[in-house]
This record gives structure tokens, sequence and C-alpha cells, in this order.
């Protein structure tokens, strides 16, 4: 394998991660406002949260979830291994 094939191999890696991740944020939008609008309908209790009772745990625990995915995905074991891999490459292309 020459450099430019481990080049395009990590780069589809990050690609994919950040792709994986944009799904996510675009299911949990979604699914987020869905909850809101049947929680809203269903009327509050009195222990409701910004006017919910129960969609704004699930979204909360969600978000922390997403959040973390986030970091993973821009920030990640992948990130760093890529720029193992590139400084790697430079220092054997210099000697």
């Amino acid at each position: 394998m020459d450099e430019t094939d481990l080049g395009l191999a990590f780069a589809k890696k990050n690609l994919k991660v950040v792709r994986d991740f944009l799904y996510h944020l675009m299911v949990f939008l979604f699914v987020s406002g869905l909850f809101v609008i049947l929680d809203v309908r269903a009327g509050s209790g009195e222990m409701a949260v910004l006017g919910m009772d129960w969609a704004y745990w699930i979204i909360l625990f969600w978000g922390i979830g997403l959040v973390g995915h986030a970091i993973y995905a821009f920030f990640g074991e992948h990130r760093v291994e890529a720029r193992y891999e590139k400084e790697r490459r430079r220092e054997l292309t210099s000697v």
C-alpha cells in the first residue's frame, strides 16, 4: 500500500464517522420534535419541566449520548490515528 492508498483509507474512515454522527443528529432532532409534540398535546402534570412530563428526560439523556458521539466523531481515536499516520509518512518521505 502506498501513501495515497493509506490517506484515502483514513479519509473514508473519517467521512463515515462524521456521516454517522450527522445521521444520529438528524434522527435525534426529528424524534425529539415528535416527543415534544406528543408530550405537550397529552397535557402536563404538576411535576412538568418546561411544560413537559416525560419528553424532557428522554431528550436530556439522549442529548448527553449525542454529545459523546460528537466528541468521538470530531476528536476521537480515529483522528489521532490519522494524525499519527500523517506524521509518520512525512518523516519517512523526508529521510
